[in-house]
């Protein structure tokens, strides 16, 4: 499993993009308020916030006017446009491979409900790569699904999306043990959501804080 498939995967989904919500893969999965809450819990009226894979901007949307500045990277053109539009949101339609913040530093990096669109090798480098940009004592945070017990890998024919799907929820531990290899420190692992919002007894949603 490699990200480029699941890149296909939004790319023919962007092609469809009718609301804001379309982005969310399972009916009632909007979890974006409670997001965007715990990212405010780590935020105040200076942080600037590097946000990968924005989408929809359903959690930009709902804490941009709480900080002082977000860049939302997004490489998809046709979700960003429900993003709001203010002075302090830059939006850049590039991959993560692509884009590159230059020198800018930010207090926190926010990655919601997309690490697990790479495999594990091209995880790393993407943890590795964005170290760089945060500033001393700066935080990074990352949601989505875990395997609770080793890695998950879908890869295949969906009947929920109807489509070939894929994805891989590495071991928790796992993540947090690749996470402090790089460099990141003071890693917190958040039980973020309700445990109704959990579907599978495989995998488990987390929220990962780690601290320059």
């Amino acid at each position: 499993m490699e990200n480029k498939e699941a890149l296909d995967f939004f790319e023919r989904m962007s092609q469809n993009t009718n609301d804001q919500k379309s982005v969310k893969l399972a009916n009632a999965s909007d979890f974006s308020q409670m997001d965007a809450d715990f990212i405010l819990k780590y935020s105040n009226a200076n942080t600037e916030i590097l946000d990968l894979g924005s989408g929809t901007g359903l959690v930009v949307n709902k804490i941009y006017d709480k900080v002082k500045r977000i860049v939302a990277v997004e490489p998809f053109e046709s979700f960003t446009k429900f993003i709001v539009k203010s002075s302090n949101v830059e939006i850049v339609n590039h991959t993560f491979d692509d884009y590159t913040p230059s020198d800018s530093l930010f207090d926190l990096i926010t990655i919601f409900g997309t690490m697990h669109y790479f495999n594990e090798e091209e995880s790393v480098k993407i943890y590795t790569k964005y170290f760089g940009n945060l500033k001393k004592g700066g935080k990074i945070i990352i949601k989505n699904q875990f395997g609770v017990t080793e890695d998950v890998t879908v890869e295949g024919y969906s009947e929920e999306q109807k489509t070939n799907y894929f994805a891989q929820y590495r071991y928790i531990d796992k993540e947090v043990a690749n996470l402090k290899k790089i460099g990141y420190c003071n890693i917190e692992v958040a039980d973020i959501y309700p445990p109704e919002c959990n579907r599978w007894t495989n995998t488990h949603f987390y929220a990962l804080v780690a601290e320059k």
